[in-house]
């Protein structure tokens, strides 16, 4: 498999608009971190960004916490990186994408169920003075029975068991104050140059997509 690289340049960033700001922060694994984009602007949270100020009318400034490989278990070490250093503000919405390496390495449902859950309190207890309103947004898994990279019975094998942990993200998010599953839904991967070179990865164009979709999703939370 062709190896691509995280995202370059600033992990933090600013889609205009009028004010109030929303202060939008990303965490995860490497779709988080834009493998496959050359930059955060063109990857997953400078699209979004740019979708949701397109969406709701107003500003959206970025912030990205993630790593190459990360799972709902590992992934809870970069939270600190949510807020900004600097003023020390913390997100107004934190949005979640794990789970694909977890699938990759079968993580039990229940293990995985088990993972997000204390992720999402130990969000909550970093933004313990101020997460009043704050949104924690799920990413849906993505339809991992259709990446490239992989063969034919592994894909099989892995689409069903990503199904399977979307499932869990869905019924967390329901038992969960002010936590949100976002569902992929149907991208439409069979578009040539959606795929970064290693068949695996998103490519800008797909990040510009799944953008949109996650916005359309949570801009009606978000009003």
């Amino acid at each position: 498999m062709v190896k691509v690289q995280a995202a370059g340049g600033p992990v933090h960033g600013h889609s205009p608009g009028p004010d109030p700001e929303l202060r939008l922060a990303v965490l995860g694994d490497s779709s988080a971190a834009g493998f496959g984009a050359p930059d955060h602007e063109t990857a997953l949270a400078g699209q979004l960004a740019g979708a949701l100020a397109g969406h709701l009318g107003r500003a959206v400034s970025w912030r990205v916490a993630a790593r190459g490989g990360a799972t709902a278990r590992t992934v809870a070490a970069l939270i600190p990186a949510l807020s900004d250093p600097t003023t020390g503000r913390h997100p107004d919405i934190v949005l979640v994408v794990v789970g694909v390496n977890d699938t990759t390495r079968l993580r039990r449902p229940a293990a995985f169920h088990r993972d997000v859950s204390r992720l999402i309190s130990s969000i909550r207890g970093h933004l313990a003075t101020s997460s009043a309103g704050t949104r924690i947004l799920l990413a849906g898994l993505p339809p991992v029975h259709r990446f490239p990279a992989l063969p034919a019975p592994v894909r099989t094998l892995f689409g069903a068991h990503a199904r399977r942990l979307d499932r869990q993200l869905a019924a967390l998010a329901a038992a969960s104050p002010d936590t949100h599953h976002l569902p992929v839904g149907d991208l439409p991967l069979d578009q040539p140059g959606l795929f970064a070179e290693d068949g695996f990865h998103p490519a800008p164009a797909a990040y510009r997509v799944w953008g949109e979709i996650l916005a359309a999703r949570a801009a009606p939370l978000l009003t």
